[in-house]
């Protein structure tokens, strides 16, 4: 069984191997030996390649070199195309036609005519040395230094011309030159420089041009592959121009177009260089080649031929290297359902999808492009190369077709490779397919957390931070997909819509969240403005988060102010009930007694009784005014003080010896804790002595008979502390800081005798003066302390 196994496995290994070395062989001796015949059968648009341009710039390299054989070798190339006095050219080509001495050539920056000096202008001129002389040791006028500036321009141009183009013209010249015949003549027929010795026949080129051709086409037995001709008019003009193959183009067109172009349009664009490149004067330029000469070079230079479109017929061998590229993929997948071969599930075709496209993506569009371009990997040119290091013409061309069998070998293998790889999707099923041969849907938990991440790092940027960092990692992420998009050569474009398709469906999703998280905001601010605020925001606000603390912020103070403004409200109420109470009381008395007193049989004792009362009231309803008037001014900050040092022991004692009558009527007892020592403090004399009395008259009339009353002084550094303590005879069951307002008292019952001023006035007065009054309750503790802190 074991061996059946094995003996299937090499049938199968067998047939692989065909099917792959069968059109690699193909492909190995059709595509060489099909080029070479195109190649000899001289089915090449010379339009579509680098040689008509190489041979109008042939035609100043050769100008060039006569110039510099008439005028002198240090005549530079940019004087002779840039700077040449084209009108002196034609008064000497004039003077020589007519027998006449010529003049020897003058150069001109501008250009212009520069007629010969007779002997006055001689003298002139001499004349004029001296003054010139003398001008230069003057200092630089502006016009000078223009000229500089305008000179340096120029030695810009020249340098880029002569260094660069002009020295591509001679190189490109020198690698063709000895392949080539040419042949210069005047504009009268007059030979001036050809290379002719080189050919058998003695005829001139352009004189042979009506033996070598028939109809504007090549003669077959003329021996050349082409033959072109340049003429140049008086001006520089091109009178015409000849491109002769075996047969009919368009090659002579292209040949004018590129004669008629200007080479130094590129020095004026990028140099704002205003001269006018100078093409050659009635001159004619005739070039030729042999087919032997034209197969030697393009050996040496494939890419002359080649450089465009190269051969017409190349999409013949594209379609056969598709076929054959076909006939593999086929083969990988139907040679498995042969069961004998059992093959197709071998471990080398289960490759992950995102490898197989890639591998097979690069090998065929290389493969395709080396097919589809006959100068690629020139079966010839890898021969020149082998016989040039000194390696036999048998054993050149011998591993000449190994190499290229090798490399059609890869390119097939690749492809039956890649079929049999992308087979398992019908074989297996595109669900598990995908389970177990695509890498994206083995990561694409970890891309989506990776992406979620990422997302929600964007919806919760805090926009109170530094945003540089998130906006790198923006950057850096956008920098990596770019790079793998610019590696994927012409599919780059494709890949780039798609990724810019995602990006903007990405870009909308974040910015419809970004809109519907304002929208939340919005109808809380709105929900605030129409005075909800007990409101809630229960959905997360994403970059607005922020913005949820300083709503509550907002909300608390809102409710805040709204309570202050409630409390407000109630105290104004309450203090007009208590205000219209208190007066209300006093002035009823008084109207009552003052009725009784009217009736003149009232005995004189009830009179006396009557008029005593009307006392008391009075002085309670003046009393009660004065309070109005003294809690009106402190609130408004209308009081003026007296600063004064004030030995607030000394004055605590003396109100409680002024009050000691009250204090013994009360049946209290009072605990005195005073320093033994003067506490100086900077108070006003008369509003601290109203404090403590309003304190201890209050002490008076609401604490417990026969209880104690605790009042104690402590001296600190920084501050004084006055504390007060009493056992209250009345439930307290009151807000303890609001007994501190105007007209609220302790007993609701308002039965007592008092304005309800008394703290109020004591607070004011205490924070006029800079302290701070606070009450306290413990069940049925009253506790007041008064604090002055020490300047």
């Amino acid at each position: 069984m074991d061996i059946k196994l094995k003996n299937n496995h090499k049938l199968a290994a067998i047939i692989i191997a065909l099917v792959i070395l069968l059109p690699s062989l193909a492909m190995m001796f059709i595509r060489p030996h099909y080029i070479s015949r195109q190649k000899e059968e001289g089915h090449i648009s010379y339009s579509d390649t680098d040689l008509p341009d190489k041979l109008v710039k042939d035609t100043y390299v050769l100008y060039a070199e006569e110039y510099q054989r008439e005028h002198g070798s240090s005549v530079t190339p940019f004087e002779i195309f840039f700077q040449r006095d084209t009108s002196v050219e034609e008064s000497a080509s004039e003077e020589e036609t007519s027998g006449d001495s010529a003049s020897d050539g003058a150069f001109s920056e501008n250009s212009e005519t520069q007629e010969p000096a007779s002997e006055a202008d001689t003298s002139d001129t001499s004349s004029s040395e001296g003054a010139e002389n003398e001008a230069s040791a003057e200092p630089v006028s502006s016009e000078d230094a223009s000229e500089e500036t305008y000179e340096d321009d120029i030695s810009s141009v020249a340098d880029e011309f002569q260094s660069n183009m002009f020295s591509e013209w001679i190189l490109d010249f020198s690698a063709i030159r000895s392949y080539i015949e040419y042949e210069v003549l005047d504009g009268s027929g007059n030979t001036l420089d050809t290379n002719q010795s080189l050919a058998d026949s003695q005829e001139s080129l352009y004189d042979s041009l009506d033996n070598i051709q028939t109809n504007s086409v090549l003669n077959a037995d003329s021996g050349y592959a082409f033959v072109a001709v340049i003429e140049y008019g008086e001006k520089g003009n091109i009178e015409s121009t000849t491109f002769l193959t075996h047969e009919k183009d368009n090659s002579s067109q292209a040949l004018n177009e590129l004669a008629r172009s200007d080479p130094g349009e590129s020095l004026r664009e990028y140099y704002d260089y205003s001269g006018t490149f100078q093409p050659p004067q009635d001159r004619i330029y005739c070039f030729a080649m042999t087919e032997t000469a034209l197969g030697a070079y393009s050996n040496q230079d494939p890419s002359l031929l080649y450089a465009s479109s190269g051969y017409e017929t190349t999409a013949d061998l594209v379609v056969l290297f598709m076929t054959f590229v076909g006939f593999v993929c086929a083969a990988a997948f139907l040679l498995p359902f042969i069961k004998v071969l059992e093959t197709g599930n071998e471990k080398v075709f289960s490759c992950p999808f995102e490898l197989v496209c890639l591998i097979a993506l690069c090998v065929i569009s290389v493969a395709a492009s080396v097919t589809a371009n006959p100068g690629a990997l020139d079966h010839q040119a890898i021969r020149s190369v082998l016989v040039s290091i000194g390696l036999q013409e048998t054993a050149a061309t011998v591993i000449q077709y190994l190499w290229g069998l090798l490399g059609w070998v890869l390119v097939f293998a690749v492809c039956y490779w890649s079929a049999a790889c992308l087979r398992h999707l019908f074989s297996m099923g595109p669900k598990e397919y995908f389970y177990k041969q695509v890498l994206i849907y083995r990561f694409w938990p970890w891309i989506t957390n990776w992406y979620r991440r990422i997302y929600q790092g964007l919806l919760h940027i805090d926009l109170r931070d530094n945003a540089s960092r998130v906006l790198l990692k923006l950057v850096l992420i956008n920098f990596i997909i770019l790079g793998f998009i610019s590696l994927l050569w012409y599919w780059g474009l494709a890949a780039l819509i798609v990724y810019s398709v995602i990006l903007f469906l990405l870009l909308r999703k974040y910015v419809r969240k970004i809109q519907d998280q304002y929208q939340l905001l919005l109808q809380a601010t709105n929900e605030l403005a129409q005075g909800n605020l007990n409101g809630t925001i229960p959905e997360d606000l994403g970059v607005f988060e922020p913005f949820r603390e300083e709503i509550d912020k907002i909300r608390t103070g809102f409710s805040k102010a709204v309570d202050e403004e409630v409390k407000s409200t109630r105290m104004k109420t309450d203090l007009i009930t208590n205000v219209s109470h208190d007066l209300k009381t006093p002035l009823t008395a008084i109207i009552t007694y003052v009725d009784l007193l009217k009736n003149p049989d009232l005995p004189e004792e009830d009179q006396k009784k009557y008029i005593q009362i009307l006392d008391q009231k009075a002085n309670r309803l003046k009393l009660l005014i004065e309070d109005l008037f003294e809690i009106s001014k402190a609130t408004s900050k209308t009081v003026q003080l007296n600063i004064a040092d004030v030995d607030i022991v000394s004055l605590l004692r003396q109100v409680s010896l002024e009050l000691q009558d009250k204090i013994d009527a009360t049946d209290l007892i009072f605990r005195w804790q005073l320093p033994e020592e003067k506490v100086i403090l900077p108070l006003d004399p008369q509003r601290t002595y109203r404090i403590f009395e309003n304190l201890l008259v209050n002490i008076t009339k609401y604490a417990m008979p026969h209880t104690r009353v605790y009042i104690t002084m402590e001296d600190t550094e920084n501050h004084v502390k006055i504390s007060m303590k009493n056992i209250s005879a009345t439930e307290l069951d009151f807000n303890p800081n609001e007994i501190t307002e105007r007209f609220v008292r302790g007993d609701a019952s308002r039965n007592t005798e008092g304005s309800g001023l008394g703290l109020a006035i004591a607070k004011s007065f205490t924070e006029l003066q800079g302290g701070r009054l606070e009450v306290f309750t413990d069940a049925d503790l009253f506790t007041v302390e008064i604090t002055f802190l020490k300047s």
